[in-house]
């Protein structure tokens, strides 16, 4: 382009429109523009906006395509020679067939730039003329941003520089989960027993198995609880019990009394079990071009399954993007030292391949890192047994779920009380519900006249009615139907009842789902 003038930005934006002719569209790197003189303290921006009913847009920028140079880093010419390039942090891409525009900004008068202009003498010569417009665009001059106004014998001079890949090839991208940080768990999450060794911890969810080990941090030194003091609680533990609400270690001493404690601050190493994940992936797949996505994965352990934890596979398995999936087994992200321990050495838990194809040379797909995240659902769920001492179903304290409070179950629904204008002797409970194999629930009810508290009452269990089969496939609800009393009702007369569902499975990942309760009361 033939550049003749320099033009004095002041606070007020110049603007160079450019069209995109290749129909995939295409990545640029970076924009080169020519200065004549510049202010050294003060900042240029560039920007790439969307034109919008022929003008540059005044108030949509396309993400990633601001750029600031410091005026001591703007190279000046006399006559339009030498360059300042404005590269962008990641190649920008634009839509083909569509028109877009450069932005140049600054608060200094002293910035100049080159601009090429109808009649004008060519820079440096006198038998030269610019001749005219090239068929880049137009060149828009503002008042401050807020409108732009096109000037039809003017242009920015400028370079734009486009990236160019390599067409009917495969590239893979390879992402690992990341070190896991410290879990900071409630205020005082450890209890001890008198005459005995074995510190319990409150880490719901935790993710751990038997033999795996804990480290503790944040108990103070100096303290007791229930004579056990900080030393002999702080460290590298080995995990001797668990369930759904934590799990218990080996202190260096015996308590000599009951005691709960721990403060504000204590933290542990943690695990991230799950059998639901999400991926959220903001990928740019442009024509001509395809990606997809496969994990490596590793085991985890229900909480009375009989799985083999941390096994991971062997072969990439196909996974689709920003959907919800449901594992067939449990799944858990380690912490580094069970990683080294059970893996091997720099071997990580959760392992994603995105593969990239582009048949074009100038268009790619492309996955972005600061907005894609994986989210990892865990379900508490497990099927106690109130006989067994060791083992995966035993309860590190167990509490039957015909008691009036508690119950240790990690799976339930509670309905509020509720209380009938006349009494009742019998009830009719029915839900839909989806049961896969390996798990089941459990109804149970409770009963109180209108002199009673009906939380100070036991539950009790009531037999199921129907018969229903396993089903596997998610989509199957059926009919579940309880008739405490009987069908004609034989309770006690009552004003007040209410309904607990347990819900139990030997795979945590195949977990029942209960929905559409409804419930009659059977009047005398």
């Amino acid at each position: 382009m033939g550049t003749s003038l320099g033009y004095q930005i002041d606070r007020h934006p110049i603007a160079q429109s450019f069209y995109i002719e290749e129909d995939t569209g295409c990545f640029i790197t970076k924009v080169d523009l020519f200065f004549k003189s510049k202010a050294t303290n003060d900042p240029v921006c560039l920007q790439i906006r969307p034109m919008v009913d022929g003008f540059p847009s005044t108030d949509v920028v396309l993400p990633g395509s601001t750029v600031y140079v410091n005026g001591s880093s703007v190279n000046t010419s006399d006559f339009a020679t030498t360059a300042t390039s404005f590269v962008f942090e990641e190649p920008l891409f634009l839509k083909g067939n569509r028109d877009y525009a450069i932005v140049v900004i600054t608060n200094s008068k002293d910035f100049e730039i080159f601009i090429a202009q109808i009649d004008e003498f060519e820079i440096g010569t006198t038998a030269g003329r610019v001749a005219k417009n090239p068929a880049l665009g137009t060149l828009f001059y503002s008042q401050n941003g807020g409108t732009f106004t096109a000037s039809q014998e003017q242009d920015l001079t400028f370079e734009i520089f486009r990236a160019q890949f390599k067409n009917s090839t495969q590239g893979d991208a390879i992402l690992f989960n990341a070190e896991l940080p410290l879990k900071l768990l409630d205020l005082d999450p450890i209890t001890v027993t008198k005459g005995s060794n074995s510190v319990q911890v409150f880490d719901p969810g935790h993710g751990f198995v038997v033999n795996d080990p804990v480290r503790i941090e944040g108990v103070d030194s100096a303290s007791n609880i229930g004579g056990i003091t900080g030393p002999n609680i702080l460290g590298p533990r080995t995990i001797t019990a668990i369930d759904w609400t934590g799990y218990k270690f080996n202190a260096g001493a015996a308590a000599d009394s009951d005691g709960i404690g721990g403060g504000l601050n204590v933290k542990v190493t943690k695990n991230i079990p799950f059998s639901i994940y999400f991926k959220n992936t903001q990928e740019l797949v442009p024509p001509r071009t395809s990606s997809s996505t496969s994990l490596k994965l590793t085991t985890g352990k229900s909480f009375a399954g009989t799985e083999t934890p941390y096994a991971k596979s062997n072969n990439f398995i196909h996974s689709r993007s920003n959907r919800t999936i449901y594992t067939k087994t449990p799944q858990v992200v380690a912490n580094t030292a069970i990683e080294t321990t059970e893996l091997g050495s720099n071997i990580k838990s959760l392992e994603a391949k995105y593969k990239f194809v582009s048949e074009g040379n100038f268009v790619s797909p492309m996955l972005d890192l600061q907005r894609s995240s994986m989210t990892l659902i865990d379900v508490l769920i497990d099927r106690q047994d109130s006989a067994a001492s060791t083992g995966f179903n035993a309860p590190l304290s167990y509490v039957d779920e015909t008691s009036a409070r508690g119950g240790s179950a990690a799976a339930k629904h509670l309905t509020r009380p509720v209380t009938l204008l006349n009494p009742a002797v019998g009830l009719k409970i029915a839900f839909a519900a989806h049961r896969p194999p390996g798990s089941d629930f459990q109804v149970y009810f409770r009963t109180a006249t209108s002199d009673l508290n009906i939380l100070d009452q036991n539950f009790v269990l009531t037999p199921e009615i129907t018969n229903n089969p396993v089903d596997e496939s998610q989509l199957i609800y059926r009919d579940y139907q309880f008739m405490p009393g009987g069908p004609g009702g034989q309770l006690a007369e009552f004003t007040q009842f209410q309904l607990k569902i347990v819900m139990r499975s030997t795979n945590k990942a195949r977990q029942p789902f209960v929905r559409d309760l409804r419930v009659i009361a059977l009047s005398v």
